[in-house]
Parts: C-alpha cells; structure tokens; sequence
C-alpha cells in the first residue's frame, strides 16, 4: 500500500488530463463555431460529451494509479 505515492501521482495527472481535455473541448469548440453548426449542438451534444469525457478520463487515471499503486 503506497498511499503517498498514489495521491502524488493523481495530483499530477488529474489536473494534466483535465486540462487536456478542456483544450481538446476548446478546439472542438471553436472548430464547431467555425463550421456554422446549429445552437442545439451546444446544448445537445457539446456539453454531454464534455461531462462524460472529463468523467471517464477522471475515472481511468484513479483506477490505472490504484492498480499501479495497490500490487
């Protein structure tokens, strides 16, 4: 059991994935914008698929560290 080990590795990559994925958001964003689509898209799929990614990718990294850190 390497508790220390575990939350320093998330407090580095939680915070590196979310920004990621914010940016990946960012452009989608603008690229979208740019493309002219419908305000529905914002509203409909934008934000759902922005909740779910940020959910799974929060949900990945602390199991992928529990493994890493619990052998």
């Amino acid at each position: 059991m390497r508790t220390k080990e575990f939350f320093s590795r998330l407090g580095v990559l939680i915070p590196l994935a979310l920004w990621s994925v914010f940016m990946f958001m960012m452009l989608l964003g603008i690229t979208s914008n740019a493309l002219g689509v419908f305000s529905g898209f914002y509203c409909d799929v934008y934000c759902k698929l922005g909740v779910s990614l940020f959910t799974i990718i929060i949900l990945f990294i602390v199991y992928c560290q529990w493994k890493s850190c619990w052998k």
